[in-house]
């Protein structure tokens, strides 16, 4: 009899902790934002990931931010050009979100279920306005505050700022850590490097500045915090509208991927260990407004958001220093073409944000409605791609419609393992 009921109690027990619909057990949970610019009505949307991919609304969401969006009723560039607005702390505890429209960043524990609880005293000031880009590395919190909001007035310089993370999630600004940039350029990255020595950032709109200032910059990050420029930085990128946005390191440490949204190319630079400085190798084609990157782990694979065909670009990256393009793959439901800057051809719906699945075999992309007539429908998607053994990817599903109108943006996107 108590061999019987040990072995029924064994089988109990063997079921939940094999069950990979149970989030406690390793499910991935990915996080998107709403980016609602209304008062105190932006939220953190929160999926659990199932393993034919499909997404599951994790109880409690949407988990509000404290906080409000950005607007963009003109569709203009850049307020809304951005990446890595959602951010997770080197420890796995603490979940950051920004708080474009209100200049705060909320701070979340992650609970085991992954759902989401403000840290006490959150959401913090920003130390700027607008802020848009979240990196971490170690207790150090970088924030890149953009200085560029339709909605409100925005006279303070663009700054990149250094904070500190405590182990409840308070966020505190360093004194002095501060670097302000030039105003208008419209700051849309903030990277740290692999090893942590360096902060890549990207002033998107310099190039339209008269006269025109570089785009693309290294700083120096010191035992402290504190930000310091590396000699040569910002760095002018080459050719007619040569610009900066998307930034990414390969998982080498020793190449740096950067987008070149108006050329529609992605532009590969020699990163130099010691001092930070940055080297033009090689530019590859790419599709219309490459912005967004990513790499997988091993190094092999790069993908690319081409925003304004709504594609997803496959690149070849075993030379790291020589991509090459393997896949241009369109995702569902890219919606009417409008006339876009300069009158080229956009699709009304375009990928923003990218995030691998913690096993990376699944493909998660945010797409906005960027189109200025909101007459159309609502083409704010979150797309569910597989990626096959040789890195390719497919669509099987149809994407799931964000719960917001389409006069807001979503941005932002990660994933953490539960």
């Amino acid at each position: 009899m108590r061999r019987a009921l040990f072995l029924l109690l064994f089988s109990v027990v063997l079921f939940s902790c094999t069950d990979h619909e149970n989030p406690t057990v390793g499910t991935d949970i990915l996080y998107i934002q709403t980016n609602n610019f209304e008062d105190n009505q932006n939220a953190v949307l929160a999926y659990k990931v199932k393993s034919d991919g499909s997404l599951e609304p994790l109880m409690g969401s949407p988990f509000l931010t404290k906080g409000s969006g950005v607007g963009n009723p003109m569709q203009i560039l850049g307020p809304l050009d951005s990446d890595y607005e959602l951010r997770v702390s080197t420890d796995g505890k603490f979940l950051m979100a920004v708080n474009s429209g209100s200049n705060t960043i909320a701070v979340f524990s992650i609970k085991v279920d992954g759902a989401l609880e403000h840290v006490p005293g959150s959401p913090f000031p920003s130390n700027g306005q607008t802020p848009v880009v979240i990196d971490v590395s170690g207790n150090f919190v970088f924030v890149l505050n953009k200085s560029q909001d339709p909605l409100h007035a925005t006279p303070q310089l663009p700054n990149y700022s250094t904070f500190t993370i405590d182990g409840v999630g308070k966020l505190t600004p360093i004194p002095g850590a501060k670097f302000e940039t030039t105003a208008g350029t419209s700051p849309s990255n903030a990277l740290v490097s692999r090893d942590g020595k360096f902060l890549f950032g990207t002033d998107f709109l310099g190039f339209m500045l008269m006269p025109p200032a570089g785009t693309l910059r290294t700083f120096t990050i010191s035992g402290s915090g504190n930000l310091t420029p590396v000699a040569g930085s910002p760095y002018v990128v080459p050719g007619m509208n040569g610009t900066a946005l998307g930034l990414w390191q390969h998982p080498s440490g020793s190449v740096l991927y950067v987008g070149n949204p108006l050329q529609g190319m992605v532009n590969v630079y020699a990163i130099n260990g010691i001092t930070g400085a940055l080297t033009l190798q090689t530019s590859v084609a790419a599709g219309k407004a490459a912005c967004w990157i990513r790499t997988n782990k091993a190094g092999d694979r790069m993908y690319v958001l081409n925003s304004a065909d709504n594609t997803v670009q496959v690149y070849n990256t075993s030379n790291p220093m020589a991509p090459s393009s393997i896949q241009t793959f369109e995702l569902k439901n890219s919606g009417p073409i409008y006339p876009g800057p300069g009158g080229v051809a956009f699709k009304t719906s375009q990928d923003f944000s990218i995030v691998f699945s913690s096993a990376e075999d699944k493909l998660f992309i945010v797409n906005q409605h960027t189109n200025v007539d909101f007459s159309i429908g609502n083409f704010n998607f979150l797309h569910s791609l597989k990626i096959a053994a040789d890195g390719m990817v497919t669509e099987e599903m149809e994407p799931v419609q964000i719960p917001v109108p389409n006069t807001v943006r979503p941005k932002g996107s990660v994933i953490v393992s539960r």
